[in-house]
């Protein structure tokens, strides 16, 4: 096939173009899947030749571009939603995320995830119901997309020739129903979807792409994707349960709110779930967890002051900043409230990075000390 560098946004039907959800290989068919195959081929994220790796790198550089300009063109404040892939679509979390998701939307927020399934999935599945005056619509999605409540798991698919290994084939056949429904799901939704933007990568290419997104900055290399979905979630983050991958996108938020200049460039944090998944210790079985969580909000509030407290920024104000900008809550006009209140600077700093002067917002520059 060969690496073609975009010279624009990826959208939907770019990357599932072919897909044919009767056939029982339908999601083996699809563009995405097929640079995917070609991306394990190369090498993965070790490419196997300087030419690879160099078509990779222009592939990503004219996305980052792409990106460059669809962010100056919406100049909209963008609100990070960050979470497992395997939250299952049957789930109260699911529903819960999708309809936070409407809300912000309809507030005018621009939403971004990693573009997977689960909680990503939902952002984006209430992004695009969100045009709608009831929930009714969104219910109703829900319900469809709850017949085939959890994506497959799709790692290890290859033989040494790089067919799809024989005891594979049931999981690439759910793959094809997991995507089939969601597709259906988006046939429901109005013709024209309000804009979200996906993030992802094919270094998790066996994962089905979700088709509930406007635009898709897919990148081959997951640093750089990590690094656009954190850093131009200036408005704030909201996190959603589960994933190692989340723990990586919260620890690098913390390390950026840490080494923030001022109380102002302080990035809301939220953690958003209404089982209280982030504020509980797992229980542990044998061979799994019984209740899952993982309690970071011992840690994350004293991680931040030990940054933030200074001579020019004493102990009490650090402390009613963090009142205000690290939410434990599902509560959506709190949430509201304290992405609104970082509104301004976020879209200061967003007009810095675009204009290419990065020495004018301090988070871009983390001064250790």
């Amino acid at each position: 096939m060969g690496i073609i560098v975009p010279s624009q946004l990826y959208n939907a039907q770019d990357l599932l173009g072919g897909f044919n959800p009767w056939d029982p290989m339908g999601f083996t068919l699809s563009r995405d899947f097929a640079i995917y195959r070609e991306f394990a081929t190369d090498g993965g994220p070790v490419p196997t030749s300087l030419a690879v790796r160099a078509a990779q790198a222009a592939h990503d550089a004219a996305i980052a571009d792409a990106l460059r300009i669809f962010l100056k063109t919406v100049q909209r404040p963008l609100v990070g939603v960050m979470g497992g892939h395997s939250l299952p679509r049957d789930h109260a979390a699911y529903k819960a995320i999708a309809y936070l998701a409407r809300d912000l939307a309809r507030a005018r927020f621009l939403l971004v995830t990693g573009g997977g399934p689960g909680v990503m999935e939902a952002a984006h599945l209430g992004v695009a119901f969100s045009s709608t005056e009831s929930v009714g619509p969104l219910d109703e999605a829900i319900g469809l997309l709850s017949a085939v409540p959890r994506a497959p798991i799709l790692d290890d698919l290859f033989t040494d020739t790089w067919t799809i290994k024989d005891e594979k084939l049931g999981a690439i056949d759910d793959a094809r129903k997991w995507l089939k429904v969601a597709l259906e799901a988006r046939a429901k939704a109005p013709d024209i979807l309000p804009v979200s933007l996906a993030i992802p990568t094919w270094l998790y290419g066996a994962e089905p792409t979700m088709p509930f997104a406007t635009h898709y900055a897919k990148y081959f290399q997951n640093s750089l994707r990590e690094e656009a979905l954190v850093n131009n979630s200036r408005a704030g983050i909201v996190y959603g349960r589960r994933g190692g991958g989340t723990m990586r996108e919260v620890y690098q938020d913390v390390e950026r709110n840490y080494y923030a200049k001022t109380l102002e460039e302080v990035t809301p944090m939220i953690f958003f779930d209404p089982d209280k998944y982030w504020e509980t210790d797992p229980v542990m079985g044998d061979t799994r967890a019984t209740s899952p969580g993982i309690n970071v909000k011992p840690t994350i509030r004293p991680i931040l002051a030990l940054g933030l407290v200074s001579d020019n920024r004493p102990k009490k104000e650090v402390e009613a900043c963090l009142d205000e900008k690290l939410l434990f809550t599902t509560d959506h006009p709190s949430i509201m409230k304290a992405l609104r209140g970082h509104e301004k600077t976020s879209q200061q700093n967003l007009t810095f990075a675009l204009a290419a002067e990065p020495l004018k917002f301090g988070t871009l520059r983390m001064n250790r000390r």
